[in-house]
């Protein structure tokens, strides 16, 4: 009796086995991530009025675990997946309103007409626009100026395909952004995002051009909008690059107040060396009626230790007029309001 259950156990073992086989066989799964950490130092910090360190982290990109998965289904179709975790390495506790997958979670089909993508995904504000200025999505970056630059969402259907050196791609969304209301039930407006967008690229030139709109999040807020019209163009020439852009945002609340406020930037590139890269960037917003209109310059100083490792240096220096509260982390961070901030950070960066 006791042979036959271990015969038993051992059967179901290698079933399992060439299950697993099989499944490998046809699908595609790599584990990926970064970890990114360092100090941060800024002066007029609101909590302390004064010099504010602290270990940051994500301070060039966001740290990060992920699963990317492709499936071969016949015909040039592919499914695929991704999952894709953020976290701060400073105390291992989970970003995105302490999401599993805050940072990506989506499912869908791809082919040679394009890719339909299903899931928690990033907007084109993030995923194109914020390549086109020296820093990324780094912490200290365009970003800072407006947060739509590091916008994700929730409950959303995307669609991008190719034309030639053309790309296009539009998003809808049922509910941005579950942590805040998410989908509303009866209400075919509140909470909706909606975008689009083309984006060229021919050889050392590259430009896009992207709009983004949202609703707001309740029933009795979603005649509320806050609209973005966003430009962006980059020029590689020998070892440099020049980028910038410029944005409009208008935020429209009911029953009759408008807000204006325009982002203008630009900034280099260059690469120093093969493991030595600088870039700095000018950054102003524009808040139309008003004068509280902030500036920011940021710098950066990047080594290659090697392809999967770099050390970092990056300084910040922003300039608020009459009350204007922008800080090296942005609008409302922490700052003495009126106060012109300055911030460095150093760190590492490892990707796998």
């Amino acid at each position: 009796m006791q042979f036959k259950s271990s015969s038993v156990a051992i059967g179901a073992a290698v079933a399992a086995l060439f299950m697993s086989a099989n499944v490998a066989a046809q699908t595609n799964v790599t584990i990926y991530g970064i970890v990114d950490a360092g100090l941060e130092v800024i002066n007029h910090a609101a909590s302390t009025g004064s010099n504010l360190a602290r270990i940051s982290s994500g301070n060039l990109s966001g740290s990060r675990i992920g699963f990317r998965g492709t499936e071969e289904l016949g015909g040039g179709l592919q499914a695929v997946f991704v999952l894709e975790n953020g976290f701060s390495v400073d105390n291992g506790s989970a970003l995105q309103s302490n999401r599993l997958f805050g940072r990506q979670s989506y499912v869908g089909l791809q082919g040679s007409w394009g890719s339909l993508l299903v899931g928690r995904q990033n907007s084109l504000m993030l995923e194109w626009m914020s390549k086109y200025n020296t820093m990324d999505n780094a912490t200290w970056s365009s970003k800072v100026h407006d947060a739509a630059f590091s916008d994700r969402i929730d409950n959303a259907i995307k669609y991008t395909g190719k034309v030639g050196a053309f790309e296009l791609s539009t998003y809808y969304s049922t509910g941005f952004d579950s942590t805040k209301g998410g989908e509303v039930a009866g209400s075919t407006a509140a909470g909706r995002e909606y975008g689009f967008g083309g984006q060229y690229s021919g050889g050392a030139f590259k430009a896009a051009l992207v709009y983004d709109q949202k609703n707001g999040q309740t029933a009795a807020l979603s005649g509320n909008t806050d609209k973005h019209l966003t430009f962006g163009a980059r020029y590689k020439f020998g070892d440099a690059e020049v980028l910038g852009g410029y944005l409009v945002r208008r935020q429209n609340t009911a029953p009759s107040t408008n807000i204006r406020s325009d982002v203008s930037w630009i900034g280099m590139s260059y690469q120093v060396s093969a493991p030595l890269q600088l870039s700095a960037s000018l950054y102003h917003t524009d808040v139309k009626n008003s004068n509280q209109d902030p500036s920011s310059i940021i710098t950066m100083v990047k080594y290659s230790l090697s392809k999967r490792t770099d050390l970092y240096l990056i300084n910040s220096y922003v300039q608020n007029k009459n009350g204007s509260n922008l800080g090296v982390n942005g609008f409302g961070s922490d700052v003495v309001a009126g106060q012109n901030q300055f911030g460095t950070m150093a760190g590492i960066r490892h990707t796998f």
